[in-house]
């Protein structure tokens, strides 16, 4: 049901744009500038307008994606110790026009409490349209991703086995 929402909301923006082009080409007196000047005010602005926030915070994403999503850890210091996840706050963050939050995650020795390997993971929430139309639940963006960790800690399991370490739940820990 909210794909048929978001269809109509995009067809009507659509017909909006054309019957605005329209009328500011048809405004215009020079026949040769009215379709280049309609083509242009419906392609590059009135077109992309709906989720111009998040096309505009997009590369802003990548970008903090990269550089705050290393995976941080000594192969040699790690080996063979048993870990737990520290807790954590989720700050917000603004990243371009859009809002987000990050969870610093933190994996402690049991024994010492030393931090022994740290990552970041960020979450952005859509654009004005998508939570105007509420028809994601987590409010993701429509033209991007909306979550970014490392990619060493997708294979959480291989990666606990390659370094032989335990992990072991926060309620176990004294």
């Amino acid at each position: 049901m909210s794909g048929l929402l978001l269809l109509g909301v995009i067809s009507t923006w659509i017909a909006i744009v054309i019957a605005v082009a329209i009328w500011l080409g048809n405004r215009l007196r020079s026949r040769g500038l009215r379709f280049d000047v309609a083509f242009v005010i419906t392609a590059v602005v009135l077109l992309p307008l709906p989720v111009a926030d998040e096309l505009i915070s997009a590369p802003q994403f990548r970008r903090l994606c990269d550089e705050g999503t290393t995976l941080k850890f000594d192969s040699e210091k790690i080996r063979g110790r048993t870990i737990f996840y520290a807790d954590d706050l989720q700050p917000d963050i603004s990243v371009g026009l859009l809002r987000g939050y990050y969870i610093p995650l933190r994996l402690l020795d049991v024994t010492t409490k030393e931090e022994l390997i740290s990552y970041n993971t960020y979450y952005v929430k859509g654009g004005i349209l998508i939570r105007t139309l509420g028809i994601s639940e987590k409010d993701a963006p429509l033209t991007m991703r909306s979550y970014c960790g490392p990619s060493e800690h997708a294979e959480q399991q291989s990666f606990l086995n390659r370094y032989d370490l335990k992990y072991v739940d926060r309620k176990e820990v004294k």
